[in-house]
């Protein structure tokens, strides 16, 4: 959400004039702001004083900054600036107006297969060429893919860059730099030493959850980090086709190569993988069907994405959300049922992203409960809401029949 200047404590930095506030995380807050020289309008990052405060985290800021500013290609973020004011270091960045990846994902869910390529082949373009300048991403996710109104792609955020060149890398061996689900098997055990493959991974770990919805590797266990890797080392990765049947057997089978354990049997490039998969243009994938009893246009649409065959159902419910009130329940029914996610009508409006777990009541099924996340929900009258969910890993043909 977007912060008012007037409600930001900063004014200025650098020199350059703060307008607006528009996002924040991990590695600092950033800003919508104008050179006063140029008047150009300009993004700018602002680091957390406690990032900078030693001279080892200065060497790493300068360094992410010179890995940045020598990185001019038309799918990067261009660096501009960089400086460092008080405690507060700063970096200037073109201002792209549109949305993350990872916003438009979070608001519309999964995309189409034509359009997931292009955005791939952009960013995947970018990428390529910064490998060839010897310079490794090492966060490639779609939260850092900035998409420009039209359709632009441009690759953000290169603070865990690495210039192969360099004469220093503020890397320690055995260390694990990156974001979890995204990250290839060997970066979780020794960031210092990853080639491109590890970006290849995270590329194809991006378009994963593109054309699907979901995160790769997804868990909700409390050891999440250990359980994601001993997934990823043993290739324990549900089929991106086996979620989406109608996605190409071409993009499910290079998603699948590309984040292989074993780096060997990856792609050996980033620009082989774009290579190996159909061109946007051509891509085959179908468009879901139109249609279902009860729900709009908009919400019939993402519901048909969820699976080929959905059956009808009034099994009653109860639901828990693992993320809070976990000791509440709430009652329900299932509307209709498939392999990979569900309708239900609840009591209760859970936000899209929720994740719950769904308690059949009558009789015995082999699955008597179900991990679901919420991606879509229509208001149907007072205190009663229409929730759309994907199952957190699916379901077999039998189990489907059963929980019928």
């Amino acid at each position: 959400m977007r912060q008012l200047a007037s409600k930001v404590t900063l004014t200025t930095i650098g020199g350059y004039q703060i307008l607006e506030k528009v996002g924040a995380g991990g590695s600092g807050s950033v800003y919508r702001g104008r050179n006063p020289i140029t008047d150009k309008i300009v993004a700018i990052k602002v680091i957390p004083p406690e990032a900078t405060a030693n001279e080892s985290l200065r060497m790493r800021f300068v360094q992410e900054c010179q890995v940045a500013r020598k990185l001019n290609h038309p799918q990067i973020v261009k660096m501009i600036d960089y400086g460092l004011e008080g405690a507060r270091a700063y970096l200037v960045m073109e201002y792209i107006e549109g949305e993350s990846l990872g916003e438009r994902l979070q608001r519309e869910g999964r995309l189409a297969e034509a359009e997931a390529l292009a955005i791939i082949e952009q960013v995947g373009q970018g990428l390529a060429w910064a490998h060839l300048n010897k310079i490794l991403h090492r966060d490639v996710k779609p939260d850092n893919i900035l998409l420009r109104k039209g359709g632009e792609a441009k690759l953000a955020d290169l603070g865990l860059a690495k210039n192969l060149d360099g004469d220093f890398d503020l890397t320690k061996p055995m260390s694990g730099l990156g974001t979890p689900n995204f990250m290839a098997p060997e970066q979780f055990q020794d960031a210092k030493h990853v080639d491109a493959r590890a970006d290849l991974y995270s590329l194809a770990a991006t378009l994963y959850t593109v054309v699907t919805g979901l995160l790769p590797f997804r868990t909700i266990r409390s050891n999440a980090i250990a359980t994601i890797l001993r997934s990823k080392l043993a290739n324990d990765l549900v089929a991106p086709k086996t979620l989406v049947p109608e996605l190409s057997e071409a993009v499910n089978r290079e998603i699948l190569r590309a984040m292989r354990a074993d780096r060997d049997e990856r792609h050996p490039s980033v620009e082989a993988f774009l290579n190996a998969l159909p061109h946007p243009a051509n891509s085959q994938a179908t468009s879901p069907e139109e249609g279902e009893a009860g729900v709009h246009d908009l919400e019939s649409a993402q519901a048909n994405k969820r699976a080929r065959s959905r059956y009808a159902s009034r099994r009653t419910t109860i639901c828990r959300t693992l993320e809070r009130f976990a000791d509440k329940v709430w009652q329900g029914h299932v509307v209709n049922i498939s392999e990979t996610g569900l309708c239900l009508e609840l009591n209760r409006r859970f936000e899209p992203g929720a994740f719950l777990t769904i308690a059949l009541e009558a009789e015995r099924t082999v699955r008597q409960s179900l991990v679901a996340r919420v991606v879509w929900v229509k208001n149907l009258s007072s205190k009663k809401w229409r929730l759309g969910c994907h199952f957190d890993s699916p379901l077999g043909e039998g189990e489907v029949l059963d929980l019928r």
